[in-house]
């Protein structure tokens, strides 16, 4: 069955070793990620889309980046409700600075 086929592509994928790996992805065009945008490490491999960092255990780049963008703005938010915005005028001269 073809799921028996995807978890035994993805035991291949896993014993491979990660430089060879990388290498077969980076050789390949970049896909677009149904989680949004284009993504270095999807792996058509066997007429099946992988991807690599998942195979690897490391989970989703794309979610990770999505997430530490939305805690960065949130943290930004926080700090702004809390600390009052420093305006500070210095003199500056044209040329000078």
């Amino acid at each position: 069955m073809l799921h028996d086929r995807i978890l035994n592509i993805k035991l291949e994928l896993r014993q491979m070793a990660k430089g060879n790996l990388f290498k077969i992805v980076f050789g390949q065009p970049e896909r677009t990620c149904i989680l949004g945008g284009p993504c270095p490490f999807l792996l058509n491999y066997q007429q099946i889309l992988f991807c690599v960092s998942e195979v690897l255990g490391q989970g989703c780049q794309t979610v990770k980046l999505r997430a530490s963008r939305n805690n960065g703005e949130s943290q930004g938010r926080e700090c702004n409700r809390n600390h009052a915005l420093d305006l500070t005028v210095e003199p500056w001269l044209p040329g000078l600075g």
